[in-house]
């Protein structure tokens, strides 16, 4: 049954876009509709919580673009995008440094929008995130090393080439 959704899904992508264009007369609806086949793909293949979990950037864009071409309605409705990092912590069941930095960093944004009502600029605290990360938290392949037998080619190379000089 997967195999077969999988299959229809193009088409039925294409008559909810038609359908949506030509008769509720809302182009943006309706090209939205083409995102259900890449969704449709990755929640029906593999681990269930899995195929949430990598999935839910393209269910809160979706769920975006559905609520802010139906009813004209865009600016709360960012607040959808927020439902990425809390499912990547519920279903991962892991609460790491970096994900508190993320989730620290979202709070205080989101407290002092409502508090001061200045949500444009305060969005540059999310650079925040991957500064504190680094500096605090790297992870461990984040980084280049050189071993010794890199250094002496590089050194013979240099070396060669001043002879040849």
């Amino acid at each position: 049954m997967k195999k077969r959704i999988l299959a229809s899904m193009p088409m039925v992508s294409l008559l909810l876009f038609l359908w949506a264009w030509l008769f509720l007369e809302k182009l943006g609806l309706g090209l939205s509709f083409f995102l259900l086949v890449p969704l449709s793909a990755m929640l029906l293949t593999g681990n269930i919580f899995k195929r949430l979990n990598e999935a839910m950037p393209f269910i809160a864009l979706l769920v975006f673009l559905w609520i802010g071409f139906t009813t004209d309605i865009w600016h709360p409705t960012w607040v959808v995008f927020f439902l990425i990092p809390i499912s990547n912590i519920v279903f991962d069941r892991k609460l790491e440094p970096r994900r508190l930095v993320s989730l620290a960093v979202t709070a205080a944004y989101i407290t002092l929008g409502i508090i001061y009502g200045y949500w444009h600029p305060y969005w540059i605290m999310f650079l925040l995130i991957p500064i504190i990360n680094t500096l605090f938290f790297p992870k461990k392949n984040a980084y280049f090393t050189v071993n010794s037998n890199f250094t002496s080619r590089v050194r013979r190379v240099i070396n060669d080439d001043e002879d040849e000089l």
